[in-house]
């Protein structure tokens, strides 16, 4: 049974959560996102860290959008994301997507610029070969990319038509 600390604290986070997404949310909703950060946060209500964690949370929920913790690929998409933000680095545009890439297991070629604008666009940052980001900043680009990454992985392979395979003989 919770005690009344425990119910107090929850509410106040919960408070705190809807005025860092600038709107209010339902319980069942409030009870998701708390299941998700003990998911991934080792999250305790009444932990010392608990309000900077759930501010840190709603943050990335305001600017990413639908940031949760379910959904295909969502731990791999994490743990891209924990591995540049653990990072103490500033890189280019030009050096991070490289460095992304190898991290990814992607070909930089078969990435459409578009998509390397849209990556960095989504996380509020701009993709320039001059201009440098600190990896904590440069973390949320590779949350993005990285499912685009688990996507193009995913896609089934197209199989040759009767003429292509004639033609390969």
């Amino acid at each position: 049974m919770a005690t009344k600390e425990y119910i107090a604290k929850y509410r106040q986070l919960k408070q705190i959560y809807e005025r860092e997404l600038n709107k209010q949310i339902a319980d069942i909703t409030w009870y998701r996102v708390v299941a998700t950060l003990k998911q991934h946060f080792s999250f305790e209500v009444q932990a010392v860290d608990a309000q900077k964690i759930v501010e840190g949370f709603a943050g990335l929920k305001r600017r990413y959008g639908s940031f949760t913790g379910r959904g295909e690929g969502f731990t791999e998409r994490w743990q891209a994301f924990r591995h540049f933000y653990e990072l103490d680095a500033h890189y280019s545009g030009r050096q991070f997507l490289e460095i992304l890439a190898d991290y990814l297991k992607i070909n930089l070629d078969d990435v459409p610029r578009s998509t390397r604008y849209y990556w960095f666009e989504r996380a509020g940052l701009s993709l320039s070969a001059k201009e440098g980001h600190h990896c904590k900043d440069l973390a949320l680009v590779a949350f993005v990319a990285a499912k685009w990454a688990i996507n193009r992985r995913t896609q089934p392979m197209k199989s040759a038509t009767i003429e292509v395979l004639a033609l390969a003989l």
